[in-house]
């Protein structure tokens, strides 16, 4: 949860949701339980009111009703309404009581009224009103008590919590699918400008453009001042490779003029080292500007026709040999086409030295990569010095005959690009050479 924005926003939602609904349900309940006692209270109030008006002494000094009560319960015994008048030496009680008598002890008061709770027939549970009255035929006091069974208020209230619980989850539920759209909608300038980096990446274009949320505005003008000063500083590396360039490469050559004035043997071991040198100098200088290539932006190229170039040109050099370079396919190569010269060069200078009379050059694209297969039906190369020829950084020195410091250049610059070389027996009779580039997107 830590590393999603997205999640943590919806967790912080439901849990405020949970809380607001959860209090907003309890405050519910309450009033609701509370108008359910206030009004059967007043309905008890009422029928006290209407059974004092009926009540009176009878000539032999007992208690009588003048008419019968209006709520048809109060006859059925056990029906869960009574009423109750006891004075001294006398009691009255409604039919519906049967046996019993309504306890005189007083019970749970309910909150916020006058009413009391107490233990009724059958094990029920009495909303009870009592009263003192004094009727009109005698000074004596009466105690008038009206009830009624909670399991119709009990009732009352557990179907008011399941339809208030219901309809609190589904309102809960309708909210926090909001909240998440919400969160999907604000969230998607992110996601967007995620998708921008990547395209940027693919397309190898300098700068992210469109138009983005106020938020998000600085952010994008950090990313494009990022790679503005990267692409200023790798240019300054080119320039600075170029440079290193010409400034070793003169010494060179005044070496390679003065090795000459040595004797016999001393002049080709010194020839020998200082060719070393410049071609250790060109490898590393070539990766040094193929390494600012291959983060610089720039357009997608064309990969057919610099291969068809290449071949074209190491035919005429090959002339005398007369090896036959064949060139399939197509795609693109997302980088510069100078890089792709010089790693194509480099495949198709190997497989010309060592071809019999063939040389077969295939392209093809497929999942954002390029795939350059280069085969010559040569003698091939050992399994274990494919290895060293391919090794990141091996030396000339270590590598085995045929496999020439080339291979190593191209292995480098393909890793540069995100890329790879792979050897294999090709079923021409010579080496496989698989070469994979970034072809980045249309």
């Amino acid at each position: 949860m830590r590393h999603s924005l997205a999640i943590r926003l919806l967790a912080v939602a439901a849990i405020w949701l949970a809380a607001a609904l959860g209090g907003t349900g309890w405050l519910l309940s309450t009033l609701f339980a509370r108008h359910v006692n206030e009004t059967y209270v007043r309905q008890l109030d009422n029928q006290l009111t209407s059974l004092a008006a009926a009540l009176d002494w009878s000539p032999d000094g007992k208690l009588a009703l003048t008419r019968a009560p209006a709520d048809p319960r109060y006859e059925l015994p056990y029906s869960g309404a009574y009423w109750q008048a006891q004075a001294k030496g006398a009691t009255l009680r409604s039919r519906s009581l049967w046996d019993a008598e309504m306890p005189a002890t007083v019970g749970n008061q309910v909150a916020g009224s006058h009413a009391e709770i107490r233990p009724g027939p059958n094990g029920q549970s009495l909303l009870v009103v009592s009263r003192p009255i004094v009727l009109a035929s005698a000074d004596m006091p009466v105690t008038l008590s009206v009830a009624l069974d909670r399991t119709e208020l009990r009732a009352a209230r557990q179907a008011f919590n399941r339809l208030l619980g219901w309809s609190l989850t589904a309102l809960g539920a309708g909210l926090l699918l909001a909240v998440a759209a919400q969160v999907k909608f604000g969230l998607a300038p992110l996601a967007r400008l995620r998708q921008a980096l990547a395209t940027l990446q693919a397309r190898r274009e300098s700068r992210l453009g469109g138009t983005w949320p106020t938020e998000v505005v600085p952010l994008v003008n950090e990313i494009n001042t990022l790679l503005a000063r990267n692409a200023d500083a790798l240019e300054r590396s080119r320039r600075q490779a170029a440079d290193l360039a010409h400034a070793v490469k003169t010494p060179l050559a005044i070496l390679a003029n003065e090795t000459g004035r040595l004797p016999g043997d001393a002049a080709r071991a010194a020839a020998a080292q200082v060719e070393a040198m410049r071609r250790q100098v060109d490898r590393h200088l070539a990766r040094a500007r193929a390494a600012g290539a291959a983060s610089a932006r720039g357009a997608r190229i064309e990969a057919g026709p610099a291969a068809a170039e290449l071949a074209r040109a190491l035919t005429r050099l090959h002339s005398g040999r007369e090896i036959v370079i064949e060139v399939e396919g197509s795609g693109h190569f997302a980088g510069d086409r100078q890089d792709l010269i010089e790693i194509l060069g480099n495949l198709l200078d190997n497989a010309c030295q060592w071809a019999r009379s063939r040389v077969r050059v295939r392209l093809a694209e497929q999942a954002g990569m390029l795939e350059i297969v280069v085969e010559d039906d040569g003698p091939g190369m050992p399994p274990e010095a494919r290895e060293l020829a391919t090794a990141r950084f091996g030396r000339l020195d270590e590598s085995t005959a045929g496999s020439g410091l080339g291979l190593a250049i191209v292995s480098e610059m393909a890793a540069l690009y995100e890329g790879g070389l792979t050897l294999g027996g090709s079923d021409l009779g010579g080496l496989l050479a698989r070469l994979r580039l970034p072809a980045g997107q249309a």
